[in-house]
This record gives C-alpha cells, structure tokens and sequence, in this order.
C-alpha cells in the first residue's frame, strides 16, 4: 500500500505565495501564528512542517483550507484497503483532532 507523503518545499511555497498575498512579512505571520519568524522561514523554504495547532493558525490567518494547502504538496496516490480499522489511541486523537479544527471554525 502507498501512502501520501508530503512535499514540504511545495507546502513552504504554498505557505509563502498565501504569506505574500496577504501582504504579511515573515515576521508579522510568525508573530500572529506564535513562531519565530526562523521556524516560518523553515516552513516556506520546506525544511520543516508546522504542528497541527500551527497548521490550524495558518490555515485561519492566511484563509486557506487545509486542503488547499496540501493539494500540490501530496506526491503519492493513497491506496485503502476496503475496511480500515483503527486503535482506540488512534481513534481519541482523531476525535480530538476533528473538535479542534472544528472548534477554529466557529
């Protein structure tokens, strides 16, 4: 089975082009988003990801969908088998992942 695998340098990109367009600087998002403008500055350039609270900032700062922001940066086609089972560790962070995103969205 293949999994995704994100494509930083396009993800950094995406970052930087949505950065841009807004007329942010690097520090003006790095301080909206509470990261050093260093870490920001690794983002676009894909050295490094953001955790998934930063990825949320992002997304809400530079009105981005999550998906939108991951579209090119996702190499490899995803191929599920037909019934996919998860832990109930898995399933709890899942849960806590969806009420975080949805609890930015109100």
């Amino acid at each position: 089975m293949e999994h995704k695998t994100i494509n930083k340098k396009a993800f950094g990109k995406r970052i930087k082009e949505a950065r841009e367009k807004l007329d942010y600087t690097q520090a003006e998002l790095a301080e909206e988003i509470g990261v050093s403008q260093n870490f920001l500055g690794d983002i676009e350039r894909g050295i490094k990801l953001p955790s998934l609270s930063k990825l949320i900032l992002l997304s809400n700062v530079l009105k981005l969908s999550l998906d939108s922001m991951f579209s090119e940066s996702l190499d490899n086609i995803l191929e599920e088998p037909d019934q996919v089972y998860y832990t109930d560790r898995q399933l709890s962070v899942m849960r806590k992942v969806i009420k975080e995103i949805n609890d930015n969205f109100k």
